[in-house]
This record gives structure tokens, C-alpha cells and sequence, in this order.
């Protein structure tokens, strides 16, 4: 079955969003849109669903409605756009995808990717805001793509909202041997969703399984320059493996939240690749004019 059939035919079988506030969207009558150029889905929602402007009259429709009074007038059509199977969401993909479902007339559009460019999210983050159609960033499990395991997952573990990684770059009043400005990165935490309790909760830049530093980053491919491992009881046995002595130190940076004074790269700019509990990679990024 062809990609973008099987995320419709899974999004059909768990029409449950799970987004910001621990509060639910139900999707009715999931289905391919007609003549698109490149939204994936379109459904219905309630008037009232977050993330909706229902006007007075919507919201006394939708009373009536439920409480069998009327007929089912007041739902509003949303669209979906699925992004690349082994790729990240772009930033154009968001943004052609945001016009066409404003033009269409689309009351809201959902982005669906299993991992997002930082400048995608800080665009669906802004888009209404620049008056474009309210968007809205959700995260599919990477077991999407392990066939059959599928169908021993609970629906509201397939689809859900994810945070972005918190941190700060800073200016070092100590400089490089050629006198040139250090920077550093700090990891202030995290807010991570757990399917199995419906609850967010905030993680220290401590408390994470891995995150990683692009001290050069281009916009384009995330090159590792310095990584980091906080939660994790391996060290201990790494250093008794090794059968040597090393600083304590050591061991505490590479388990820590801030990392080592770096140079800036010709880019003026940093990103920080975060893995969270659920194994989703979440990027984000900062300029130099950002620096503190």
C-alpha cells in the first residue's frame, strides 16, 4: 500500500488528536480531498474543537446537535498534510500546504511528520499569526512504519503534540587562544507527552535520553559536534570496561545539560537536536543575535 494511503487508512482507524492542553480533537469522515495539489486528508471537527473560532451561533448549533435538537450543521472541514516517510516536514512543504488549505477555504490545517525542521515548526507556530490559517504540528509514532505492531498499540499512542527543546546560547566572557568569542549552549529541559497517562510534564536539559549540538548549523543537515547522554547508567560501566582513571569531570559533562566553550561557525548559528522519551527528534535553533 502506497505511504500516503496507509497514514489515511491509519488516521481513519485512530481519528483521536491528542494536542496542547491534554485536550482531544475527533475526526469524522477522514477522507482524500479533492483535486489537491498537496494536502493528504480532509475531516470534519466540531465547531468548538480547540484550535476552532466558533462563532455564537456555531456554539448553539452544536448544543442542539447533541442534544438531538438539530441537525449536524455546525462542523467545520480541516485538512491534513502528511509529511515525507523518511524525511523531515520542510519549511516549504508547511508553507505551500498552509496557502492551498487557506485558499480552499479550510478552517485549520494539520501537519503529520515523524520528524520536523526547526524552521517548519517556527513557522506553523507563527503562520496564523502572520494571517494564514491556524496550524498545528503532530507528531506520528515511528511505529507507524513497523507494519504489524500496529495493531497492538492504543490509537491515542499514534498521534501526538510534542515540545520543543528550551535552551539558551551564551556569550563567554573567556576567549580562545586567537582571541576569539566562546560560546556555550544550555539545555534548560523539555516538555514531553506520555501517551499512557495523557499528561505533559517538564524535563530538565538532565533528564533527557540524548541531545546533541550543531555548533555550525546550515539550515540544510545537522552535523554532530558535541553530544550528550543525561540519563543513562551506561558511563559506569563504561569507565570500568575501560580499566583507567579519568577526571570525574568528564563524566559529568558528558551526562550533563551545558556543553563545552565552542567557536561560532561562518552560519552565526546553532541547533540542538534533543531525543525524547518516545524516541521523536526535536530540533530547534538559535542565531547569533540570540546569544545572551
Amino acid at each position: 500500500m502506497p505511504y500516503v494511503e496507509r497514514m489515511l487508512e491509519v488516521l481513519r482507524r485512530s481519528p483521536v488528536l491528542r494536542v496542547e492542553g491534554n485536550k482531544t480533537i475527533t475526526l469524522k469522515n477522514v477522507r482524500p480531498p479533492a483535486k489537491s495539489l498537496l494536502l493528504s486528508a480532509e475531516a470534519f471537527v466540531d465547531a468548538t474543537a480547540p484550535g476552532q473560532n466558533a462563532t455564537l451561533e456555531e456554539a448553539i448549533q452544536e448544543a442542539a446537535e447533541k442534544d438531538g435538537l438539530a441537525l449536524p450543521l455546525s462542523q467545520k472541514m480541516v485538512a491534513f498534510v502528511f509529511g515525507p516517510e523518511n524525511a523531515a516536514v520542510s519549511q516549504r512543504l508547511v508553507d505551500d500546504a498552509a496557502r492551498e488549505a487557506h485558499l480552499k477555504g479550510y478552517s485549520h490545517l494539520y501537519v503529520i511528520g515523524f520528524q520536523i525542521d526547526p524552521h517548519a515548526r517556527t513557522l506553523i507556530e507563527k503562520n496564523a499569526d502572520m494571517g494564514g490559517i491556524p496550524t498545528t504540528y503532530v507528531q506520528a509514532t515511528h511505529d507507524l512504519m513497523m507494519g504489524d505492531l500496529l495493531k497492538n498499540m492504543r490509537s491515542s499512542q499514534i498521534f501526538s503534540v510534542c515540545g520543543m527543546p528550551e535552551v539558551t546560547l551564551g556569550k563567554l566572557k573567556t576567549k580562545g587562544k586567537d582571541g576569539s568569542l566562546q560560546y556555550e549552549v544550555k539545555l534548560l529541559g523539555l516538555d514531553v507527552f506520555d501517551p499512557s497517562t495523557m499528561e505533559t510534564e517538564h524535563r530538565s536539559g538532565n533528564d533527557v535520553p540524548a541531545w546533541f549540538l550543531d555548533s555550525n548549523y546550515n539550515g540544510r543537515c545537522f552535523h554532530v559536534s558535541q553530544a550528550f547522554f543525561p540519563r543513562t547508567s551506561a558511563w559506569d560501566s563504561l569507565k570500568k570496561a575501560l580499566k583507567t582513571e579519568y577526571e570525574e569531570e568528564v563524566w559529568e559533562h558528558l551526562a550533563g545539560d551545558t556543553s563545552a566553550p565552542f567557536e561560532l561557525g561562518d552560519q552565526n548559528q546553532i541547533a540542538v537536536k534533543v531525543i525524547d522519551d518516545r524516541g521523536n527528534e526535536l530540533i530547534v535553533t538559535k542565531s547569533l543575535g540570540e546569544a545572551e
